[in-house]
């Protein structure tokens, strides 16, 4: 007979390398697959001898899925680095009832941005639905403590907060700016401005291009927020407990614009007017050569 252990996870954080940018609180899930005991019986001269097989251990894997990424580029990981087909783990998180349920919406809607990122545990019996189970149980276990008062007195639901959440992780990279960035969100929100973000383009055309064309920034798509005002119809990536903390509770600043400085260290500029932000762009502009 086999026997499951139950899957368990502690929590902890972790630096991002290379990038600058501070990994959420990580989920370390524990998938140990106990192997068969298989009992043997020969007989010899009419006395039984039974010969039991060793108890061995699947061995595990550690899977890091990091902030920021689509349900596509975890299917790649998972294909790359894993027995997981990343098929199997993209019908499973397709738009669907599940989706439609977690983000309390009238539409099919997929598992994009509930898939939380961490450092899972598993091995090569673990299964693509038990991964999305175990991502699905960390998201509710980091976010569901935090306050959403703020974000729903301006008649935000905790969908929208998800998805706010979700650009932010894609834009910020120094992690001062999170309720910086959240801010603009909220301000061009309240002034029915376009939000003008650029990865939620590059969500749209399926590509997180360093350069948008032309005919990238005009992809008629509810996601392009270049041409369409108000938020994009749902998450553009995972974001980590951080950034989902920021978009419920953003700082209170008058900014509406922010553009990257481009002088290596990953910061933005912010302003409150169209003049100033014109000024910064040429400035960006400038340090990029």
């Amino acid at each position: 007979m086999s026997r499951r252990r139950r899957p368990g996870y502690t929590v902890h954080r972790r630096e991002r390398a290379g990038s600058g940018r501070t990994l959420a609180w990580l989920v370390v899930i524990v998938v140990m697959v106990a192997a068969a005991a298989l009992a043997l019986t020969t007989r010899s001269g009419g006395d039984e001898e039974a010969a039991v097989a060793p108890t061995t251990t699947a061995p595990a894997q550690k899977l890091l899925i990091r902030e920021g990424l689509r349900r596509e580029d975890v299917a790649a990981i998972l294909d790359a680095e894993t027995s997981i087909p990343g098929a199997e783990y993209l019908a499973l998180t397709a738009p669907g009832a599940r989706g439609r349920a977690l983000a309390k919406t009238g539409r099919p809607t997929s598992l994009e941005g509930f898939l939380f990122p961490a450092t899972y545990e598993i091995t090569d019996a673990t299964t693509a639905e038990e991964l999305v189970d175990l991502q699905l149980a960390a998201f509710t276990a980091n976010t569901s403590g935090i306050p959403l008062a703020y974000a729903r007195r301006r008649n935000l639901t905790r969908f929208d907060v998800l998805t706010i959440a979700s650009m932010i992780e894609r834009e910020v990279v120094v992690p001062s700016e999170r309720p910086l960035v959240a801010s603009v969100i909220y301000n061009r929100l309240k002034a029915g401005m376009m939000l003008g973000i650029d990865a939620t383009v590059q969500y749209a055309i399926g590509e997180w291009k360093t350069e948008l064309t032309v005919d990238d920034l005009a992809v008629d798509s509810p996601y392009n927020t270049r041409r369409f005002t108000g938020l994009p119809p749902g998450p553009i990536a995972s974001p980590g407990a951080d950034s989902f903390s920021a978009a419920a509770r953003p700082k209170e600043t008058d900014f509406l614009y922010y553009v990257a400085r481009n002088d290596g260290t990953g910061r933005h500029y912010f302003s409150t007017n169209a003049d100033q932000f014109e000024i910064d762009v040429q400035r960006s502009r400038a340090a990029q050569g």
